[in-house]
């Protein structure tokens, strides 16, 4: 099952604001993932989380050009296969 935009943004956001012990109102889409001091394993594992509660599948080459928190939802919301 392909997801949308909110139901992957329903399930990145509060992941991504616990591991960086913000509020979920500061994750907005322009955030570079760079800048967030999260490793590529803790960004996969947000991926992986996805993938198991929205029941798809990422191709993680289509993550490759992935630069933002925004870039990654719209990724998973659209690659899944």
């Amino acid at each position: 099952m392909s997801g949308d935009v909110a139901a992957v943004r329903a399930v990145i956001v509060p992941k991504l604001a616990a591991a960086l012990g913000v509020g979920e109102d500061l994750v907005t889409d322009d955030l570079e993932l760079a800048t967030l001091g999260l490793s590529s394993l803790e960004v996969l594992e947000l991926v992986y989380d996805a993938e198991d509660e929205l029941d798809i599948v990422i191709d993680e080459d289509s993550l490759d050009d992935v630069t933002t928190v925004g870039e990654l939802m719209v990724a998973l919301s659209t690659d899944s296969r």
